[in-house]
């Protein structure tokens, strides 16, 4: 189960009225989320204690700044206890009065960018994505405000995980049967000595 934002961290942040570039928090099975607004004004909103039908649920919103420079607000998540499949759910919203071409929502799963959103699509859109980590992984939902004006868009992404076993390598059970054969040889030569 997820921890929340310390209690600390969000109150600095809402004592200064100001999002903190990165802000870290403790993330699905075990691993560290980071929170960064790019530089720009996107933010997220951990709502996983509200929801507890999911593992996760976060909403992510976009910059929208007016700098016309893309700015990229992100969730990313590292270190996980195990392999995890994680089943995802999204629902976009695009503010932006040129469209969702100009804010795209996605994954960056070890560093390989995947735009979830079609840039051709209606403003509101919605999907369903699954993919697997392991342990050294890691994985961000992003926003990339490509012009950081004209509206921001936001995301609505939760769903589950199953942790599956870390595989053990084949040689292991073989490596164990060796030694309790040499175990039982060793036993058995103890005996015939004493007799």
């Amino acid at each position: 189960m997820l921890k929340f934002l310390s209690a600390a961290g969000m109150c600095l942040l809402l004592a200064t009225g100001a999002q903190a570039a990165t802000v870290d928090f403790d993330g699905p099975y075990g691993s560290t989320g980071t929170f960064d607004d790019g530089g720009g004004n996107g933010t997220f909103i951990d709502k996983t204690n509200t929801m507890p039908a999911f593992d996760f649920y976060y909403k992510l919103m976009g910059s929208n700044s007016n700098t016309g420079e893309s700015k990229v607000t992100s969730l990313t998540f590292t270190g996980f206890e195990g392999i995890v499949k994680f089943s995802t759910t999204w629902i976009y919203n695009s503010y932006d009065v040129d469209g969702p071409s100009w804010d795209p929502f996605g994954l960056i799963l070890n560093g390989t960018e995947i735009q979830l959103t079609s840039n051709i699509d209606d403003n509101a859109q919605t999907g369903f994505y699954e993919f697997t980590v392991s342990p050294s992984d890691s994985f961000a939902f992003y926003i990339d405000a490509v012009d950081d004006a004209m509206g921001k868009a936001k995301a609505l992404i939760f769903g589950e995980g199953d942790l599956a076993p870390i595989p053990v390598p084949a040689a292991l059970p073989m490596a164990a049967a060796g030694l309790m054969l040499l175990g039982g040889l060793a036993s058995r030569r103890k005996k015939r000595k004493l007799a």
